[in-house]
């Protein structure tokens, strides 16, 4: 059996079903690739189904304020990508829905890889992009014994396997298959290039400014909030970045 006809196999045994994936509509799959970005599946979709309750479409995103997209999100962790997400739904709502990858990336927080899985997922347009899952399939069967493989050494090995006639279902399946092999312990994203190890959340900067956020979108003034978090050494620090993002404002 060769690789394509394997991972073809592997999607029809370990299919995950989705809301993005019953109903790959833009707007979905826009939403579903941002929240994706550094949060696992289980959280995603426990949030999706909210969010997009929410704001069903992509111009109730757009029409609503910042603040409501913080709240909305909070769970998720990475503020940031829901301001990107609400500034990329105010794009759309302005210029009209993307659909190469080149006007793709032109939107908030929309990468390269993000605006593939687009591509492949909401137009079905046969596009190469890497990322977790997809690492670990290909290091799987094509780097097993390297090291320091580079994204681009496996973007190529993507490009020269692709299922072209089913992109979506192409990609699904290499997602699905690649989560089954870092269950079996066969992650070994040791072995990429580009592999940092997450810095803990537990006494992080990182975990001051998800609490500021938190406390902003309950209704607290900034004023309420520093008197209630300042003696803490990590707020200052927290509060600026915070702000120098445009997450919070005292308006």
């Amino acid at each position: 059996m060769d690789f394509q006809q394997l991972v073809q196999q592997k999607g029809k045994q370990l299919y995950r079903s989705m809301p993005w994936r019953e109903r790959p509509t833009f707007y979905y799959v826009l939403v579903s690739e941002i929240m994706l970005q550094q949060t696992q599946v289980g959280r995603v979709l426990a949030k999706f189904t909210e969010f997009t309750r929410t704001f069903p479409t992509i111009d109730s995103l757009a029409a609503t304020d910042l603040s409501r997209v913080l709240a909305a999100w909070q769970g998720l962790g990475y503020n940031r990508r829901a301001k990107y997400l609400h500034q990329a739904a105010q794009a759309v709502a302005v210029n009209g829905t993307p659909n190469t990858q080149i006007k793709l990336m032109k939107l908030p927080g929309v990468g390269a890889n993000t605006a593939a899985a687009i591509l492949n997922y909401a137009y079905e347009i046969p596009t190469p992009f890497v990322e977790t899952n997809i690492r670990t399939v290909y290091f799987h069967h094509f780097f097993a014994n390297e090291t320091r493989v580079s994204d681009q050494d496996v973007l190529v090995k993507v490009a020269e396997t692709i299922d072209a006639a089913r992109p979506r279902e192409w990609f699904w399946a290499l997602m699905d298959y690649g989560a089954e092999l870092k269950h079996q312990g066969h992650g070994r994203l040791s072995q990429s290039k580009h592999y940092t190890k997450q810095s803990l959340l537990d006494g992080s900067i990182r975990q001051m400014r998800g609490e500021i956020i938190r406390r902003y979108v309950r209704g607290q003034s900034i004023a309420q909030i520093a008197r209630e978090l300042s003696g803490d050494s990590r707020f200052a620090a927290a509060l600026r970045g915070v702000q120098n993002d445009g997450l919070i404002s005292e308006e």
